[in-house]
């Protein structure tokens, strides 16, 4: 693939999967090099690829993500840099109203908050994300349902 080509691809897809990467540790440098790391993977094994760009994108930052966790089992400030990143999300979520939603989806367990965050802020299907996640497009279906639900439940409890 040609430099102007993995340049297009970079640009059109880094924001997104910084901030799919930011939903799962809070710390926008780990983030980063997570997206790093994920996009030297691609130029090294895109030809192999079938499925669309975005979505092995996508999996590629999830394993990498995982992979860490599991190496460190505890990645030093995962948790403690939210407040240094609040930068990231006030530049995507500018509403209140967002705000409070994002907080709820913050509340969720892990795999609600994926399945929530690539159905309505990345707009997959149920199919894109099964693949994504290793699961069923049912357990996809359920897992959405029940999310929903929960959100609900905080959202009123906040009101």
């Amino acid at each position: 693939m040609k430099n102007t080509a993995w340049e297009n691809l970079f640009k059109k897809y880094y924001n997104e999967a910084l901030l799919y990467v930011f939903s799962f540790c809070h710390n926008r440098t780990l983030a980063e090099d997570i997206v790093q790391e994920a996009y030297m993977r691609a130029i090294r094994s895109i030809d192999e690829e079938k499925d669309g760009f975005k979505f092995w994108l996508f999996k590629v930052c999830r394993n990498l993500y995982f992979d860490m966790l599991r190496k460190n089992k505890r990645i030093e400030g995962i948790e403690g840099d939210v407040q240094s990143d609040d930068s990231l999300v006030d530049d995507v979520i500018q509403k209140d109203e967002y705000r409070a939603l994002y907080k709820a989806i913050s509340l969720l367990k892990d795999g609600y908050r994926e399945v929530v965050r690539l159905y309505y802020f990345d707009s997959m299907s149920v199919k894109e994300i099964a693949s994504i996640v290793g699961e069923s497009t049912d357990n996809v279906k359920i897992q959405l349902y029940r999310a929903r639900l929960k959100l609900k439940e905080i959202l009123e409890a906040n009101i």
